[in-house]
């Protein structure tokens, strides 16, 4: 399969992955906007995380290939395992992403309610509070290692479950065995690293993306230089994620684009004010809006889903929204 991309132009996607793009799971990415309230700021902004994971996990390839170009794997069953899991991890990493992304987050219910078998053996350090509210990243577990999803992704990959895909999301999932290991080596750290740290393809893709969506261009970085630059780094058995020296400027400038990103698209004013009233609902007595513990009922949750319930309510702040009517500066 081949899919157009704005961005990264054509795009190819293995058999495996074809079958995952066409889960419920996924396709509920379709009805999640990658920018929330923005497209009042910027009214191009209308681009999902749909299409952005696609692009991540794209990314994610480029990188895995670039880093091991030299590198000699045990052999390529091995190399195309850890590349496999990378592109996974890096394509389902958003996918337990609520409605306008982390402003519902308040209305998760605990973590406790998802029930998430692989949270039942954590690595050492990252123990969970049971009491503590869900996170996006708890849907995503779960979905990766519970559902459909998860089914999908044993039934086409015979080596690669979805607790191995966790484990990429999520640095407190218990690897069950060495699937991560070759010739002594761990690479879980690296694989890890990126699809989430301050140098992960996540954040490669969406600044790219979401300028361009935007019509800006605080996001542009120089990509092709960046990734052609990542190397890796052993130490104790372990593999990280480094980077070439010549590429030290080059990685500044995209921290500062991000930071401008931050400033001018993400934190603009108008997006702030309305997802301050959309906090105000929900912390209210008559919010009556909650995210369900259950995949099922989870997967009915949308962008779309929670603009009719607004529209429905009598409280202030849920009328402002539905009624567009912010606060002005």
């Amino acid at each position: 399969m081949e899919i157009k991309d704005p961005i990264h132009g054509s795009i190819e996607l293995s058999e495996a992955e074809e079958a995952v793009l066409e889960t419920r799971e996924f396709q509920r990415l379709r009805q999640i906007k990658q920018l929330g309230f923005a497209e009042y700021s910027f009214p191009g902004a209308t681009h999902t995380r749909f299409l952005h994971s696609i692009g991540v996990m794209h990314l994610a390839g480029r990188a895995f290939d670039s880093i091991f170009r030299s590198f000699k794997f045990s052999n390529e069953a091995a190399r195309s395992r850890l590349r496999r899991a990378v592109r996974f991890g890096a394509l389902l990493h958003d996918i337990g992403h609520g409605p306008l992304s982390h402003t519902t987050e308040d209305v998760m219910p605990k973590v406790s309610e998802l029930d998430i078998k692989a949270y039942s053996s954590r690595e050492r350090g990252y123990s969970i509070d049971p009491n503590r509210k869900a996170t996006h990243e708890d849907y995503s577990i779960k979905m990766v290692t519970d559902s459909n999803l998860s089914a999908c992704l044993a039934k086409t990959s015979k080596d690669l479950n979805g607790l191995y895909v966790a484990c990429l999301i999520d640095r407190g999932v218990k690897a069950p065995d060495d699937f991560f290991i070759d010739q002594g080596l761990d690479f879980r750290p690296i694989l890890s690293q990126m699809v989430s740290s301050e140098m992960d393809v996540d954040r490669m893709d969406y600044l790219q993306r979401d300028a361009y969506f935007c019509g800006t261009n605080y996001g542009s970085i120089e990509l092709d230089w960046l990734i052609g630059n990542l190397a890796f780094h052993e130490t104790k058995g372990k593999v990280h994620l480094a980077l070439n020296r010549r590429a030290l400027y080059t990685f500044d400038d995209f921290l500062i684009s991000r930071h401008h990103m931050y400033l001018m698209v993400y934190f603009h004013h108008k997006s702030i004010i309305f997802e301050e009233m959309l906090q105000r609902y929900l912390h209210s007595s008559e919010c009556t809006y909650r995210l369900p513990a259950d995949l099922e009922g989870y997967l009915r949750c949308s962008d779309y889903s929670l603009y009719e319930h607004l529209a429905t309510q009598k409280n202030q702040w849920a009328k402002r929204i539905a009624d567009r009517r912010p606060y002005r500066m």
